[in-house]
């Protein structure tokens, strides 16, 4: 059976880029309408469908749809969708990014949690591979190849003495995506600040919502996992992944994973 939610969750707070408030409603949905963002503050509540088709930006962020009505960073957002097997669902915003709250996907995955899920008629939709693909996308390799599961395979690598080269797997599972994946913050550098703001981002950004790195040391306190910096690219995966539009099935190696990397594969 589809899954829905069995009443609607709602999260408040500022987005990381843009900076403005934002009330999110996770709301249930009919069977087979998919992953829809729709936009309470715009005139005619318009909806954006979760698919790689509506992505307008993916530059340090995954966007969807365009000009004033279009919803930023919703990589964390779709992560906990897709981590809970949901299927349907109406997200609603009245503004033009989620929250970002601590950085991670665990404040939604626990709202999502306390709604609890509901059956819906029909089957899910599945994306299965009949044979390996491999994308180059400027320094992001993929590499994806047939599966009865969605399997990450993550290499991240920073000139950071806390990051250098970091490698993990992950057979991702509601289990396994709650303990391992879910409370995995987004991090940036200081050395990069000046450059981001110059293009309107990171105008939420804060020691309370990212992990905030200097050339030798983190200001922004203790790390969640030694390699907590690998496990939140593969959970950004799994949010982009997510505009497949079906559950994904299939090994994926991601050398160097982007969201302009992941959206194209």
């Amino acid at each position: 059976m589809r899954r829905t939610l069995a009443r609607p969750a709602a999260l408040e707070g500022i987005g990381l880029h843009l900076g403005v408030p934002c009330r999110l409603t996770f709301q249930p949905a009919l069977a087979k309408q998919g992953i829809v963002f729709r936009r309470t503050d715009r005139p005619g509540l318009p909806r954006i469908r979760a698919h790689v088709s509506e992505v307008s930006g993916s530059e340090r962020r995954t966007q969807l749809g365009k000009g004033d009505c279009a919803v930023h960073t919703v990589e964390h957002v779709l992560a906990a969708v897709t981590g809970m097997g949901i299927d349907d669902v109406t997200i609603d915003m009245d503004g033009p990014e989620p929250p970002i709250l601590d950085g991670s996907a665990a404040p939604f995955l626990a709202a999502l949690s306390d709604a609890g899920l509901a059956s819906v008629d029909g089957e899910p939709d599945f994306l299965d591979l009949s044979e390996p693909v491999r994308i180059i996308d400027g320094a992001s390799v993929y590499e994806a190849y047939p599966a009865a599961r969605l399997e990450l395979d993550v290499t991240i690598e920073f000139p950071h003495p806390l990051i250098g080269k970091q490698s993990r797997r992950f057979t991702v599972t509601e289990e396994s995506f709650a303990s391992e994946l879910s409370r995995a913050r987004t991090f940036g550098f200081v050395h990069e600040v000046d450059a981001l703001r110059a293009k309107g981002l990171i105008k939420g950004a804060s020691l309370d919502n990212a992990v905030v790195l200097d050339d030798s040391d983190i200001l922004s306190g203790d790390l969640r996992w030694a390699d907590e910096f690998v496990r939140h690219k593969a959970m950004d995966c799994v949010g982009d992944l997510a505009l497949a539009g079906a559950r994904v099935r299939a090994r994926i190696v991601a050398m160097k994973p982007s969201h302009r990397g992941t959206v194209t594969l």
